[in-house]
């Protein structure tokens, strides 16, 4: 199992890294120190060899110093981050993947719950055995694969002995030490009874297999699931086709996960890819340990980081205390050592993900929380239920008013500021409007007010409205104005006034309709500021032109919205097309 040690990590703490990088279990430590130790002992051996015996011979001594100068050349020209960096991403992205692909029965324990469930009271206790057979079927498919490819569970349920490879067992007895874990006696008792042992029997005979070379299939018991969940739907227990199909499904994605996992499994990384990994991290090393010894030149040339003025003497007085210890102290080669041998480790650790080891995935914890999982969820009892979700027999709508006058609804939002909806759609609005109104304030180009409707109509029957896209027109303009790019602007400018022409032919027609029908309701435009519209124009005989605002159909608004869209007018304008009541008598004799 990976060792957790985030909930750990603070970073408000100072030095945390100091406590994070000298941490032991599950550590770089914990799995290069005997490596580290037989490295670093081998280095201390070749320089005392050094130092001591081939000083006396001078071919062998220039000769060693040949060899350390030609390795390190050498060591220096092998890609080993980029082998090193493919094979360990590759490791764990295997590794990751395995991880997601494990199944989990919690969330069939909550599907069965909610979907295999009935509320007549005489068949509640039959539904509640069927999610739990059915939840059997998924623990016992669980266990029959990953007892083939796993260590854990194999050494769990007594299928491989460490002390003995070749253990050889019966499928009935693998059914035996499967229903004499501790844990499926805890919550199930069995999983696997005498009928399904005949069944399982029945299938070998078909495969013609013996008893020692039959492997129960995992994916039988999945079978028996969908079996079992068709004669739920048939007799109520599942509420339509639909549900049943979807149960059906979540139980082809649970058996999907299972093959990925032995897919994993069964076809590794190939063996030549990690084989030449393997050679290049060690033969690197091996060549570290003579590279980088220190010979006589690191001493007596003056660019060598160790030089003293006076070179080199066989007496030890004249050399330094420090220089004579750094000669046996792998400085360098420690650090290349830890760094791609611990990187190399990682992945080692992770290439058998379905292992022993501590990085490796934590099977048994998962079966205990699924078999947990099923009984608790999936078979859940009406006394884990508060009142009034208990199946008892009475009536569901008297349940459920009686569970929600157990709680103070009252209490709820008592405290709150946001007030009404409408009351925050208004403060929205007015927020948006002075937001916008500041924008347009600070424009290149300083846009014209709206008309106050003060002035005289030209006696068009739509003057309100049109002024307003008057108003619009001129904001585009000006917009389009401060712009660069005369070529742009012209364009922008015939786009715009085509689209002007088709809404103005299109009010006018609409708005032909509207008076001959007389009841439409009125139409509100408003931009940053709200003018009140103009008064209507007279007619030639002094009379008013109507009895009320002019008036237009809900759908010509509409469809005029949906082209006040397509227009090109500025960002910073924003339309609300409002309905209002038709006109009252006292807006009738203002007008």
């Amino acid at each position: 199992m990976a060792v957790s040690y985030t909930s750990n990590i603070y970073t408000q703490e100072r030095l945390f890294f100091i406590k994070l990088l000298f941490r032991w279990s599950g550590s770089v430590w914990q799995l290069l120190w005997v490596d580290f130790i037989v490295f670093v002992a081998i280095y201390m051996i070749l320089a005392a060899i050094y130092q001591n015996i081939l000083f006396d011979h001078p071919e062998m001594k220039q000769t060693f110093e040949v060899t350390v100068k030609w390795i390190g050349q050498i060591r220096t020209s092998v890609p080993l981050s980029f082998m090193l960096g493919f094979f360990v991403s590759t490791v764990i992205s295997r590794w990751w993947s395995t991880c997601m692909a494990i199944p989990w029965l919690y969330a069939p324990s909550f599907y069965s719950q909610a979907i295999v469930d009935t509320s007549k009271a005489a068949k509640s206790d039959i539904a509640r055995k069927i999610r739990i057979t059915v939840l059997r079927y998924l623990n016992l498919s669980w266990i029959l694969l990953m007892g083939e490819i796993s260590a854990h569970i194999k050494e769990r349920f007594g299928f491989w002995r460490p002390k003995k490879r070749e253990y050889e067992l019966t499928w009935q007895k693998r059914i035996d030490l499967i229903n004499g874990d501790t844990k499926v006696q805890k919550y199930f008792g069995a999983l696997v009874t005498d009928e399904e042992r005949l069944a399982f029997n029945r299938s070998a005979e078909l495969s013609n297999d013996t008893d020692l070379s039959y492997s129960p299939e995992y994916w039988l018991p999945l079978v028996w699931a969908t079996r079992l969940l068709r004669r739920a739907r048939n007799i109520g227990l599942i509420a339509d086709e639909r549900a049943y199909l979807f149960m059906v499904e979540m139980i082809a994605n649970f058996r999907s996960g299972l093959g990925t996992v032995w897919t994993y499994s069964e076809f590794n990384i190939p063996l030549v890819y990690t084989q030449v990994a393997v050679a290049a991290v060690y033969i690197f090393l091996m060549a570290s340990l003579v590279s980088t010894q220190l010979t006589e030149s690191d001493f007596t040339n003056p660019r060598g980081f160790l030089y003293s003025g006076s070179g080199v003497s066989r007496n030890a007085s004249e050399i330094p205390d420090a220089v004579q210890i750094l000669v046996y102290i792998p400085i360098i080669g420690s650090l290349e050592f830890i760094f791609y041998l611990g990187w190399f480790k990682i992945g080692v650790c992770l290439l058998n993900s379905l292992g022993k080891d501590k990085a490796d995935l934590p099977l048994t914890d998962i079966l205990n929380s699924n078999l947990k999982a099923s009984v608790k969820l999936g078979g859940a009892e009406d006394t884990i239920f508060p009142n009034g979700l208990t199946d008892n027999g009475e009536p569901e709508e008297q349940q459920v008013a009686e569970f929600l006058h157990s709680f103070d609804f009252n209490g709820v939002h008592a405290h709150d500021k946001f007030g009404s909806a409408e009351e925050t759609e208004r403060q929205l609005r007015r927020a948006l409007l002075k937001r916008l109104q500041g924008k347009s304030d600070k424009g290149h180009a300083k846009l014209p007010s709206l008309p106050d409707g003060s002035g005289k109509s030209t006696g068009s029957k739509d003057s309100g409205l049109q002024s307003r896209m008057d108003y619009l027109d001129l904001n585009a303009t000006a917009k389009l104005n401060s712009k660069s790019g005369k070529h742009q602007q012209k364009e922008q400018q015939k786009k715009l006034k085509a689209q002007m022409k088709q809404f103005d032919k299109a009010l006018k027609s609409n708005g032909a309709v509207a008076l001959a029908n007389g009841k439409a309701r009125t139409p509100v435009v408003t931009a940053a500021v709200e003018p009140a519209p103009p008064p209507c124009s007279p007619t030639a005989d002094g009379s008013p032109a109507g009895t009320g605002r002019v008036a237009r159909p809900s759908e010509t608004i509409r469809s005029a919205a949906e082209m006040l869209q397509d227009l090109t007018a500025p960002e910073d304008i924003r339309l609300w097309i409002e309905e209002e009541e038709p006109a009252t008598a006292g807006e009738t004799s203002q007008l």
